[in-house]
C-alpha cells in the first residue's frame, strides 16, 4: 500500500489519480483528527479539472452538503454532469434528482429522466426505483405501470427495500402485473425484514383478513 507521504508527492507533481486518492484520503481517513474535507477538496478539484470523473464527482458532494465550503446547488450541478457525461452512476443520479427539484437550475422534466435512465441501466438500485416510481405516478413519463413493476422489481432483487415494497404492492393490487397474493407477501416480507415500517403495517393487515 502506497503511503499518505509518497501519494502526496505524487498528487503535487500532477498525478491526477493520486490527488483523487490523497483527496479521498484526507476526506475519509480512519482517525478523525486527521481528515480535512477543505484540503481533500483542493485535491479533488485538481483532479476533477483534468477530467477525473470520481473527483467530480465527490466535488459535487461537497458543493451540495456544503462539505468544506459554502454550499452551492449550482456548482454541484456543474460537477454532478460532467461527472455523469463520464458515465459514473451515483452522478447520473444526483444529477436528475437536482433537474427535477430544480436545485440551482431550472426545472427539467425531461433532461431528469434521461440522465436516471441512464443511472438505472447502470444497475443503480437507487436509480432503478425511483425510475420505477416516476413510471408509476406519471413523472417526466407517461404513466407506466408494467415500466414501474420492471424497474421496482430490478431494485428489489438488489435489495432495496423501498423497491420490496413498491413491488409487494405492485402484486397485491395487480398494479403493472398479475395480482399474485404470494408474491405480495414475499416482497413484503422482504422489505419488512428491512424494518420497512408500511410494509410491516400492509403484512399484518393481510395477517388478520
Amino acid at each position: 500500500m502506497i503511503t499518505t507521504r509518497s501519494l502526496e508527492k505524487l498528487a503535487v507533481g500532477g498525478n491526477v489519480e493520486a490527488q483523487f486518492r490523497m483527496g479521498y484520503r484526507l476526506a475519509y481517513c480512519r482517525n478523525k483528527l486527521n481528515r480535512s474535507t477543505d484540503l481533500a477538496m483542493r485535491y479533488w478539484k485538481l483532479a476533477a479539472v483534468s477530467g477525473n470523473g470520481r473527483a467530480q464527482f465527490y466535488l459535487a458532494t461537497c458543493y451540495d452538503f456544503g462539505s468544506g465550503t459554502r454550499r452551492s446547488h449550482r456548482s454541484a450541478v456543474k460537477w454532478y454532469r460532467k461527472a455523469a457525461k463520464n458515465g459514473h452512476s451515483v452522478a447520473q443520479y444526483n444529477l436528475a434528482i437536482c433537474l427535477r427539484r430544480g436545485d440551482g437550475i431550472e426545472r427539467n422534466l425531461r433532461e431528469a429522466v434521461r440522465w436516471l435512465r441512464k443511472s438505472a441501466a447502470d444497475r443503480n438500485s437507487d436509480a432503478q426505483r425511483d425510475l420505477g416510481y416516476w413510471f408509476h405516478e406519471g413523472i417526466g413519463v407517461a404513466r407506466n405501470p408494467s415500466a414501474a413493476f420492471k424497474w421496482y422489481r430490478l431494485a428489489a432483487l438488489q435489495g432495496d427495500a423501498i423497491a420490496q415494497f413498491n413491488l409487494g404492492l405492485c402484486f397485491l393490487y395487480g398494479d403493472g402485473v398479475h395480482q399474485n397474493l404470494r408474491y405480495a407477501r414475499l416482497w413484503l416480507r422482504k422489505a419488512a425484514n428491512q424494518k420497512h415500517r408500511r410494509a410491516m403495517g400492509v403484512l399484518k393487515q393481510l395477517d388478520t383478513r
